[in-house]
């Protein structure tokens, strides 16, 4: 009878623990979605009509400010830079202001997956066909052992480096030829809130095969658009 309640007992502490304190196994997938519910707790992404307004620095080049739109549920996208007067505009797949197949189409058309994709990171990672690789790694980075997950697509192979304790992003790399470590690595700094979304603030960009410092773009705020009213 003893040995009955000595092994109940033993079987209600594991369950209880476990419920209190066992994660079930990580995975990448599992690991980016922890990141997802980080950066975008309210799954407000999808649902993004904003301007953002940013700023970069490059080396030996002037500093740049411009605006970008993303309206995702119009499937509309703005950029404004007016020091070099240059718009780009894309309403669905079509290009205002230029012919279709033209390269300032491909541009605008380029800039509008740029800009969707990077700022929508990591919540981008959930779109269909995108394949997260199962097993993770631990890596030492800047003196804190992150997550690693990569992610590999047709043409670059990317890692994205997570935070041990809350899961945010702390730096993405991306690999066009990985086995002669040609790429380029950002480093993420500071966040801005839209809504409920983190968003990190700076980005800074270095190659991978020389640590050549490429630029830094700076998230200096967003705003609601401006509606124009109707004639």
């Amino acid at each position: 009878m003893k040995n009955f309640q000595h092994l109940s007992l033993s079987v209600v502490f594991i369950l209880v623990f476990c419920f209190g304190s066992c994660d079930s196994k990580l995975t990448g997938s599992k690991l980016i979605q922890k990141s997802i519910e980080y950066h975008d707790p309210k799954g407000q992404w999808q649902e993004l009509n904003r301007v953002f307004y940013f700023a970069d620095s490059r080396p030996g080049k002037p500093s740049r400010q411009y605006t970008v739109q993303i309206d995702l549920p119009g499937n509309y996208f703005k950029y404004i830079n007016s020091g070099e007067n240059l718009v780009y505009e894309v309403d669905g797949e079509n290009c205002i202001g230029s012919e279709q197949g033209s390269k300032e189409c491909e541009r605008a058309l380029m800039l509008r997956n740029y800009y969707g994709y990077l700022w929508g990171l990591p919540m981008k990672l959930m779109d269909k066909g995108t394949e997260i690789d199962y097993e993770y790694k631990l890596e030492d980075f800047n003196g804190i052992e992150a997550f690693v997950v990569r992610v590999p697509y047709e043409k670059d192979i990317w890692y994205f480096y997570l935070n041990p304790e809350n899961y945010s992003m702390m730096a993405y790399k991306f690999y066009q030829n990985e086995e002669n470590n040609i790429g380029e690595i950002i480093y993420l700094k500071e966040e801005v809130i839209v809504g409920e979304m983190k968003i990190p603030a700076e980005r800074s960009w270095y190659r991978t095969e020389n640590d050549e410092f490429l630029g830094t773009d700076f998230l200096l705020k967003t705003e609601d658009p401006i509606v124009e009213n109707p004639d």
